[in-house]
């Protein structure tokens, strides 16, 4: 675990909310010098009980679903500032009392005593996209439980289902809603299958959005992730903004982590009682990577043979993540140097 080394005379802790901080200041003696509840997240009214302390201050906040807003405002107004990370923040959470105002002191006087655990603060500029494409994966996903619950639907009236063509749907909605001469069976099938659609032209929207502003801004990362076979278009503009900046890892290690590719460990006098920190990372990396991994064995005869290998060394659970977990080290490695993906090195085969 890694801890940011605050140098300031002042540190700031903030419990935020969606409607209101509560600030804690204390400098590098212990002694609180603010302490207050703030409405309304007013970051004037913040700058005004700060301004004493402002030219020597480092401000810290909980890694929640609302910190953009305070990061950005931060920046423009040149204090530092250090993003927690919530689940590693076990001091916040412990304790026979714990409110607002315990955990804004908790969380300033971890920032004095070099004990906070920074996240990542993703750049403002990059935001939107990420947030698009998270936007797009949303709605694929719900387009899947649609498509699902139309299957499961023909399996419990006892049909076989019908399978959908790649392009021209058309005979399939056809062929379905033949099946079913009740009228109320025929409008859920006519309702869901409009909102497939609807779905299916939202996605394109977004994907040409996407494609088009990563040309523009990141062509070249975008074609090398496309050379590792199972990486389409989706995949990599999932890998090239969750991760940002690759330069941000300083080891294959911490990326490896990272995309939740490896788990720690739980040891005491020697042993090593068990596994732990699953959850820990970046989830949307985890599952690209992953899918990845599959859809390799599926384009390249020599990831499948490796693959199959492995599951009679080790199991297909291990082989499993044995592979997503060297893909994921070949991916840090083609973005940090530039280079294309070479399977022979993957596979640990000369060429």
């Amino acid at each position: 675990m890694r801890f940011h080394q605050s140098t300031t005379e002042f540190n700031c802790g903030i419990d935020l909310h969606a409607r209101c901080m509560y600030v804690c200041v204390v400098d590098r003696q212990g002694t609180k010098r603010l302490h207050q509840n703030i409405q309304h997240n007013d970051f004037d009214f913040f700058l005004k009980k700060i301004k004493p302390f402002q030219h020597d201050l480092t401000v810290t906040a909980e890694c929640m679903f609302g910190w953009y807003w305070l990061a950005d405002a931060c920046a423009k107004a040149n204090i530092p500032f250090v993003l927690a990370h919530a689940l590693y923040l076990r001091c916040i959470h412990g304790g026979k009392n714990k409110d607002d105002r315990i955990d804004s002191e908790k969380l300033a006087r971890l920032l004095a005593g070099h004990l906070i655990p920074p996240a990542y603060v993703y750049p403002a500029a990059k935001r939107p996209v990420r947030a698009l494409l998270r936007q797009r994966l949303t709605y694929v996903w719900r387009r899947a439980e649609l498509l699902m619950r139309i299957q499961s639907m023909q399996l419990a009236e006892g049909h076989e289902p019908v399978p959908r063509g790649a392009r021209n749907r058309d005979p399939w909605e056809a062929r379905l809603i033949e099946r079913y001469p009740n009228p109320h069976h025929q409008l859920a099938l006519q309702t869901d299958l409009k909102t497939i659609r609807h779905y299916d032209r939202m996605i394109l929207d977004l994907e040409g959005q996407l494609v088009r502003t990563t040309r523009r801004i990141a062509s070249r990362d975008y074609a090398l992730l496309q050379t590792v076979p199972g990486i389409g278009q989706a995949l990599a503009l999932t890998i090239l903004y969750e991760v940002d900046d690759i330069h941000r890892f300083h080891s294959v290690q911490r990326f490896s982590s990272y995309c939740r590719l490896v788990k720690g460990t739980v040891a005491s006098a020697g042993k090593i009682k068990g596994l732990r920190g699953a959850k820990l990372g970046n989830p949307y990396l985890r599952w690209a990577i992953g899918e990845a991994a599959v859809l390799g064995r599926r384009h390249c005869p020599l990831i499948a043979a490796w693959h199959e290998q492995l599951c009679q060394q080790k199991g297909k659970f291990k082989a499993n993540a044995i592979v997503a977990n060297q893909l994921g080290r070949a991916l840090y490695f083609m973005l940090t140097n530039g280079t294309a993906f070479d399977v022979e090195l993957l596979v640990g085969r000369p060429t």
